[in-house]
C-alpha cells in the first residue's frame, strides 16, 4: 500500500469511525439522561464492561495482531484456496472456544462480578442487578469476536470500511432498547443490556455476508488443529496483554473506584469522551498500517516500512496532540451540554470533566503505543509489546493503590495516565535500539511545532470559555451547542492557518496524497 492510499484508507476508516463516536455520543447522552449517574447506571456500566474489555483486548487488539500477519503471508505467498482453508479452520475453533468461555462466565457470573465491582457486594440490590444484567450481556462477546475475525479478514483485503461500520449499528441498537423498551423491562438497564445483545448478532450476521461475498464465509464446526493455528495461538496468547493494556488499566481503576457511588459512571464518561479522538485517529490509523506495514515487512522492504510509519506518526500528531489540549480546556461545557440533563447532576459534570482532563493528558501516548505496536506486530512479535503491557500495568496498580489512599478515585485516573506514558515511552526506546524504527528529524521537528501551536490553540479555547461559556447553565441548549462549536470552530482556524503559515502543512501536498494513483 502506498503513503497515499495509506492516507486515503485512514481518513475513510477516521470518518466511519468518527461517526461511530458521534453516535457514541448519542448514546451516552441517552444513557445517561435514562440512567443518571448512580446504582443503574454504575450496574449497567459494569456488564457493559465485562464483555467489552475481553472484546478490547481479544477482538480487536489481540486478534488483529496474531491473525493479519499470518493469514496476510498465506493469501499474498501461498494462495487463496489455503487462506480460505486457514479461515475456515479458525472460525471453527473460535466458535467453541468462545462458547465455551461465555457460558462458564454465565456459569460464575456472581464470581466475575465480585472481581470487577467489589464494591457492590456491599449493596445486595446492586450486587443482584448487576449480575442479571451481565449475564445478558455477556454473549455480546461471543458474537463481536466473531465478527472481529470477519472483519480483520475484510481489512486484510483492503475493505476497511465494513467493520469500521460496526459500532455504530451497535450504538443504534442500545439507543433503540432505550427509547422503544425500557417500559417493557424492569428497567430501563435491562432494555439497554438486551439491546448490546441484539446488535452483537446483526453485527456478525452482516460482516459475515460480507466477507461470504469474498469467498470467506465458509462456516465448519470440524475442529480440525493445524500447525497455521498452533503459530496463531502462540501469536495471540501475549498479544492479549499486549493489546488490550489500557482497558486493563481503566477496568483496574473502576474495580478501586468502586466504592464510592457515581464514580464507576464518571471514569466511564471521561473514558468515552477521551475515546473519541483516540477511536478516530489511533484505531484508523492502526487499522490501515498493519496490514500495509506486514505486506512491506515480508517484502524486506525496509525502508518503505519506516517511511510508511513517520507518515503515519505526523499524522497522528497532527489529529491527537491538539485533540488532547482542546479537550482539556473545554472538559466542563463539553460535559454539561452533552450529558448534564435529566439524572446526570451538575456534581456529575464537576467530577466527570476533572477526570478527562487527566486521562487527556495521556491522549497522545495512547495513540502512539497503537503505532509502536505494529511495528512489532508486523513482524510476528506480540511477546514485546506484551512485556512491555505487563511492567505498565503492574506499575499502574502500584500507582493506584497508593493514590487511591491518598486522592481516591482521582488517584486512580492519574495512575493510568501515567502508566500510559511508561509504556509509550518503552515501546519507543525498545522499537529504536533493535532499529525497527528511526524518526525522521522532519516529523521530530513537526511534532514539536504541533505541540507548541496546539498549546497556543488551547489557550485562546480556555479564555474563550471562561467568558463566552462562563454562564453556560442558564443557556437553552441550542446557544450551548453554538457556543461549543463556535470555540471549537475557532481554535481549528487558529490551529491550521498557523501550521499552513509556518510550513507544517502543504495544500499541494496534501491535494497530491488524496489524488487517485
Amino acid at each position: 500500500m502506498s503513503n497515499k492510499s495509506l492516507l486515503k484508507n485512514t481518513i475513510i476508516v477516521g470518518i466511519i469511525t468518527f461517526l461511530s463516536r458521534i453516535s457514541g455520543l448519542f448514546r451516552d447522552l441517552f444513557v445517561a439522561n435514562y440512567l443518571g449517574a448512580g446504582k443503574l447506571s454504575d450496574c449497567f456500566l459494569v456488564a457493559f464492561k465485562v464483555p467489552n474489555l475481553f472484546r478490547s483486548i481479544f477482538a480487536e487488539g489481540a486478534f488483529n495482531s496474531a491473525f493479519i500477519p499470518i493469514f496476510s503471508e498465506i493469501l499474498y505467498e501461498d494462495s487463496k484456496s489455503k487462506a480460505q482453508q486457514f479461515c475456515k479452520n479458525l472460525l471453527s475453533f473460535l466458535f467453541y472456544s468462545l462458547l465455551i468461555f461465555t457460558l462458564i462466565a454465565e456459569i460464575f457470573m456472581p464470581f466475575v462480578i465480585d472481581i470487577f465491582a467489589p464494591g457492590f457486594s456491599e449493596n445486595a440490590e446492586k450486587y443482584t442487578l448487576a449480575i442479571t444484567l451481565a449475564r445478558i450481556t455477556f454473549p455480546f462477546l461471543l458474537f463481536i469476536a466473531l465478527t472481529s475475525f470477519f472483519g480483520s479478514i475484510l481489512n486484510t483485503l483492503g475493505n476497511f470500511k465494513p467493520y469500521a461500520f460496526t459500532p455504530i449499528i451497535l450504538n443504534l441498537c442500545m439507543i433503540l432498547g432505550l427509547v422503544l423498551f425500557s417500559n417493557a423491562f424492569p428497567t430501563s438497564a435491562h432494555a439497554i443490556a438486551w439491546g448490546v445483545f441484539v446488535s452483537g448478532i446483526i453485527q456478525l450476521v452482516w460482516l459475515w455476508w460480507i466477507a461470504k461475498n469474498y469467498g470467506f464465509g465458509i462456516i465448519s464446526f470440524k475442529l480440525k488443529f493445524t500447525p497455521k493455528i498452533s503459530l496463531f495461538l502462540k501469536k495471540i496468547a501475549p498479544g492479549i496483554l499486549g493489546a488490550g493494556i489500557y482497558h486493563l488499566n481503566v477496568m483496574i481503576g473502576s474495580i478501586f473506584a468502586s466504592n464510592t457511588n457515581g464514580a464507576v459512571s464518571w471514569i466511564y464518561y471521561a473514558d468515552r469522551l477521551n475515546q473519541l479522538p483516540l477511536g478516530v485517529i489511533g484505531v484508523a490509523l492502526a487499522t490501515v498500517l498493519l496490514p500495509s506495514l506486514s505486506k512491506e515487512v515480508k517484502k524486506h522492504n525496509f525502508n518503505k516500512t519506516k517511511l510508511l510509519f513517520n507518515n503515519s506518526m505526523k499524522l497522528a500528531s497532527l489529529l491527537v496532540i491538539p485533540s488532547s489540549f482542546g479537550l482539556i480546556a473545554m472538559s466542563y461545557p463539553i460535559i454539561q451540554v452533552f450529558f448534564e440533563r435529566g439524572a446526570f447532576k451538575a456534581s456529575d459534570t464537576f467530577a466527570t470533566s476533572q477526570l478527562l482532563q487527566i486521562l487527556c493528558i495521556s491522549l497522545p501516548a495512547l495513540v502512539y503505543i497503537k503505532l509502536f505496536s505494529n511495528i512489532f506486530y508486523a513482524r510476528n512479535d506480540t511477546k514485546t509489546p506484551m512485556i512491555i503491557a505487563g511492567i505498565s500495568m503492574l506499575l499502574n496498580l502500584a500507582f493506584t493503590i497508593y493514590l487511591n489512599k491518598l486522592l481516591g478515585y482521582t488517584g486512580v485516573v492519574i495512575s493510568i495516565t501515567i502508566s500510559n506514558w511508561i509504556n509509550c515511552v518503552l515501546l519507543y526506546l525498545i522499537s529504536y535500539i533493535r532499529g525497527f524504527m528511526v524518526m525522521y528529524k522532519e516529523v521530530l521537528k513537526d511534532i514539536l511545532k504541533i505541540t507548541i501551536v496546539s498549546i497556543l490553540m488551547s489557550l485562546i479555547v480556555y479564555f474563550g470559555v471562561m467568558g463566552l461559556m462562563a454562564d453556560i447553565s442558564v443557556y437553552p441548549f441550542y446557544l450551548k451547542l453554538l457556543s461549543l462549536i463556535l470555540l471549537i470552530s475557532t481554535g481549528g482556524l487558529f490551529y491550521f492557518g498557523t501550521l499552513f503559515i509556518i510550513g507544517v502543512l502543504d495544500i499541494k501536498e496534501i491535494k497530491g496524497m488524496l489524488k487517485r494513483e
